[in-house]
């Protein structure tokens, strides 16, 4: 089911766009419309939904959950308008279309080089020594952090994403959880105070300086920004290379024609490989009003969660949905969202995605896994979706 959760999906969707999940103690979208609904209308879906969580925990875990929800509740993707508003202006004037085009030249170094260090005759795994370093080495650079650090980052980024995005059985995930937002917000804190000391011409000095109606983030409203940008620039783009990877490799067909017009069709193909198997597999709301929706009523204080990689495969708007098409498809995928949330950092993804598959369809046409599919474990998550490692070779 974790591997390929589409069956269930086109089962449920059937049956209609929305159903109530026990496991999941919420509601579940399906359809493309009822998910686009939820994402798009925040006076109705809340984003702002860590209240709620703290609100459900006995002591002591509620104590521990306050230290991680401090900043939590400060991440533009967990708020509402107007606040959402305000700190999205401050980062899309620092993240916008001449900054991630400044990005080609070096994101294009980056991919080269990690590709150049990758063994050329054994067995590795693609998802961690090229899928999560190539986009953490292009936000390490971005946030001014040192490449070095990469490592310890992502552990504490796992850490923090045990508390939204992992089963209810996980050991100690609200400790874990504060053990990471502790970590990285003291490495953040002390990037921020050096930058205030001495700026630079960089994103970090800009988000300082970044002024919305006379107002500058506050510190913790730019630690909260740099975790939130360090935690959602990674992992997703990782799992947007590992599952375009696999769909490559099962329709060689589609590859062949990508490889042979890659600077004509890498641009449709990244688009296609998003909505395909989406590296987001949902999108959480809080009903903030009692509404119907897909022949449902949801009552607020309900929870919801639009499957975005549910809604890419809807037929209703997709012709032929379970087929891989990187030409001649109209394309109007959610796997960044859409509406006030659709991700900051999109124009990033893609450009890395592009970047990469260029280069590496380029100089290694003949890669393959190196193990069944049915071996691999898929990471088991409501909000990631991807595998957990890819053993490939070059060849």
């Amino acid at each position: 089911m974790l591997r390929d959760p589409y069956p269930l999906f086109t089962e449920m969707r059937a049956a209609g766009g929305v159903h109530w999940s026990e496991p999941l103690a919420g509601w579940v979208a399906v359809d493309w419309a009822s998910v686009q609904t939820v994402v798009t209308t925040p006076q109705v879906f809340s984003a702002d939904r860590m209240v709620q969580i703290l609100d459900r925990l006995p002591e002591p875990r509620r104590t521990t959950a306050a230290d991680v929800l401090r900043w939590l509740s400060l991440w533009m993707v967990f708020q509402d308008p107007p606040n959402h508003t305000r700190l999205r202006r401050h980062l899309a004037s620092v993240i916008n279309p001449r900054m991630v085009e400044s990005l080609r030249e070096s994101t294009t170094r980056i991919v080269t080089d990690v590709l150049d260090e990758l063994p050329k005759d054994e067995p590795f795994d693609f998802y961690t020594r090229f899928g999560l370093t190539v986009p953490g080495y292009v936000v390490m650079d971005l946030l001014g952090v040192p490449r070095d650090r990469l490592a310890e980052v992502k552990q504490w980024s796992d850490e923090m994403m045990l508390f939204i995005g992992s089963a209810r059985g996980v050991e100690d995930k609200y400790g874990r959880a504060r053990h990471g937002a502790h970590s990285m917000a003291e490495l953040f804190r002390g990037l921020i105070e050096q930058r205030r000391a001495e700026p630079r011409d960089d994103v970090l000095t800009r988000m300082i300086t970044s002024t919305v109606d006379g107002q500058t983030l506050t510190s913790d409203e730019l630690i909260a920004s740099m975790m939130m940008i360090a935690n959602g620039a990674q992992e997703t783009t990782a799992h947007l290379f590992s599952n375009g990877l696999l769909a490559l490799q099962a329709t060689p067909d589609v590859a062949r024609t990508l490889v042979a017009d890659l600077d004509g069709l890498v641009a449709t193909a990244v688009e296609e490989l998003l909505r395909f198997d989406s590296p987001v597999l949902s999108a959480g709301r809080l009903v903030a009003s009692d509404t119907e929706l897909g022949g449902q009523k949801l009552r607020a204080g309900d929870r919801i969660f639009a499957m975005l990689a549910a809604a890419n495969r809807d037929p209703a708007v997709f012709d032929a949905p379970n087929e891989l098409r990187i030409t001649g498809r109209p394309n109007s995928h959610l796997a960044f969202s859409k509406g006030v949330h659709f991700c900051l950092g999109a124009p990033v993804a893609r450009l890395e995605a592009q970047i990469a598959f260029t280069e590496l369809l380029t100089r290694f046409p003949n890669l393959r896994l190196a193990e069944p599919l049915e071996s691999i474990p898929w990471v088991n998550s409501l909000v990631a979706r991807g595998p957990q490692r890819l053993p490939v070779l070059l060849g």
